[in-house]
């Protein structure tokens, strides 16, 4: 699940003991068929069903995968590069930070890996970054594969309790953005509204404005916006944050609000299914049905979802925002590049899909249809249509930080609009152009008719 990043004070103490054990010590040869250690952010459940990916791996190949995982993934693995001692592999939660590890020529490239880069069916998963020199940001050489998505999380969607939502009046989801607005601005009707996801916060209004951005204005200006071509001031990018106010209508719900700042989004989320029922609409990843299927009483069928709608052009329909959990290589040994590929492979994707009770997507493809009607809707929305990565996620890192704080701000002050985008072209403008990213979107893969073993 990618619902960001960040560094807190128990990730900085916790960094030397985590790179002292044996998960990060770098390859260490206790078998005959090597080892592999592996960093990512996923602990709890989702541990278990990577673990079980891992297992996997270990039973075909007889290499042994060390996992640890910690939620400030970012810090610890600079803390490792820093030390010359990262791990081999590492799950990274923001692809603007691959840009920062070419650059410093601390990322493995990955072409020429028997089965990976020769795999067909790895081809829409591989990442091709450049690195890029300093002041003036100029690619230093062709693109090269420096990562896979091994994941990827549909965003661009609305889930709702159909029965609930019929109770006060709307008894079938909007197709049109005018409709949205409709039933946003009835006073029944209430958004599930949490901007809290510890260590860090805000994320969750970054992916409203991404996606209104990229539904209003189309894929040609988000593009631009995410490389850093484009004024947080002009009118594609005022416009999606004027939008969001409006449709939350920020300015006559101000305790509703500020309530949203210290909400997390798990506890908006779980609204949906209170009684009464605490709110109608939330707008989050694919990773929320996890969540809610954890939820006391709630069982499949009671929710569902629907698509972010056109804004203006329904050309725009066809667009959707995604987040990936990304697989990069840090140190080049046999193993890690063993693991790389079967990362990547549909033998891997089986039993991620498997472990995790079909709440695993991939690039790749994933098998045409499913037990439970929403889990196959998602999966047919990621293989139609243009996959646009999320935009903060692509951003260098303090843009992307200044901009989860602009909308906690905005949520609590929406008339300090102007006085937030100047600051956030302000801060934009100090960021050196070698650490802006320029990965665009992408076709999405059709789904196949393996249904998986």
């Amino acid at each position: 699940m990618t619902n960001r990043r960040g560094t807190s004070a128990t990730a900085l103490a916790l960094v030397t003991t985590l790179l002292a054990g044996t998960g990060l010590v770098g390859c260490s040869a206790a078998e005959p068929a090597g080892r592999v250690t592996v960093l990512g952010s996923w602990t709890g459940e989702e541990q278990d069903v990577f673990r079980a990916v891992l297992d996997g791996f270990e039973a075909e190949t007889g290499i042994r995968a060390d996992y640890q995982g910690h939620r400030d993934v970012s810090q610890v693995l600079q803390a490792g590069i820093e030390r010359q001692r990262p791990p081999d592999v590492a799950i990274v939660p923001r692809l603007n930070d691959l840009q920062r590890y070419v650059n410093e020529d601390a990322l493995r490239p990955l072409d020429g890996i028997a089965g990976l880069t020769d795999d067909p069916g790895a081809g829409p998963q591989l990442i091709r970054i450049a690195g890029r020199a300093e002041p003036d940001g100029q690619p230093v050489g062709p693109k090269r594969v420096y990562a896979v998505a091994v994941a990827t999380h549909l965003k661009s969607v609305f889930w709702y309790d159909p029965a609930r939502l019929a109770e006060v009046g709307h008894p079938r989801p909007p197709t049109s953005w005018d409709e949205l607005v409709a039933i946003g601005s009835d006073a029944r009707v209430s958004w599930c509204l949490g901007m809290s996801s510890p260590p860090v916060t805000g994320w969750p209004g970054t992916d409203w404005i991404e996606d209104i951005l990229l539904h209003q204005s189309g894929q040609q200006a988000y593009e631009q916006w995410t490389r850093g071509e484009l004024s947080w001031r002009a009118e594609p990018v005022r416009n999606a944050w004027r939008a969001w106010g409006e449709l939350l209508q920020t300015a006559s719900s101000r305790d509703a609000a500020r309530a949203a700042l210290f909400a997390t989004w798990l506890e908006a989320g779980a609204g949906l299914f209170t009684s009464p029922p605490g709110c109608h609409l939330d707008h989050q990843g694919s990773f929320v049905v996890r969540n809610y299927r954890s939820l006391p009483d709630v069982e499949p069928g009671r929710f569902d979802f629907f698509p972010m709608p056109p804004i203006g052009s329904a050309a725009t329909s066809s667009l959707q925002e995604v987040s990936d959990d990304v697989a990069a290589m840090f140190q080049d040994t046999e193993p890690a590049r063993k693991l790389m590929a079967y990362l990547a492979s549909e033998r891997a994707q089986q039993i991620w899909r498997q472990s995790s009770e079909g709440l695993f997507f991939s690039r790749r493809g994933q098998p045409a249809g499913d037990a439970d009607p929403v889990i196959g809707r998602i999966a047919a929305r990621l293989g139609t249509g243009t996959l646009c990565r999320d935009g903060s996620d692509l951003l260098p890192t303090a843009v992307a930080t200044a901009f989860e704080r602009a909308v906690l701000v905005y949520l609590h002050q929406p008339d300090r609009l102007d006085a937030l985008l100047t600051e956030l072209d302000a801060v934009a403008g100090a960021v050196p152009r070698a650490e802006w990213m320029d990965l665009g979107c992408d076709p999405a893969t059709p789904p196949t008719d393996e249904q998986g073993a």
